[in-house]
């Protein structure tokens, strides 16, 4: 499945972290700011280790990138989480 704007509309996580392995470099590199746009936990794990592991230094880019992106959005999300649990 390569289409990596109908996994990004339909928030399909699997697909587009499945897509992080594919041959094709654009696949990866699109799956990877798919990952960061949608920003679920899920692909924290998946885009570390592409981002350090991954042969094309543009698809290394887009991971780091998409990584920092996730992972601002859990950060955010928690603070956000904390300050409801106060009283």
């Amino acid at each position: 499945m390569k289409d990596i704007d109908t996994l990004r509309r339909t928030r399909n996580i699997e697909g587009l972290i499945a897509a992080l392995t594919d041959p094709d470099e654009i696949v990866r590199l699109t799956a990877a700011e798919a990952l960061g746009a949608v920003g679920d936990e899920r692909a924290i794990e998946p885009l570390a280790r592409l981002k350090f592991s991954d042969p094309d230094a543009s698809v290394r880019r887009a991971a780091s990138l998409a990584h920092t992106q996730v992972s601002a959005r859990l950060a955010d999300k928690r603070t956000i989480e904390g300050m409801h649990l106060k009283p």
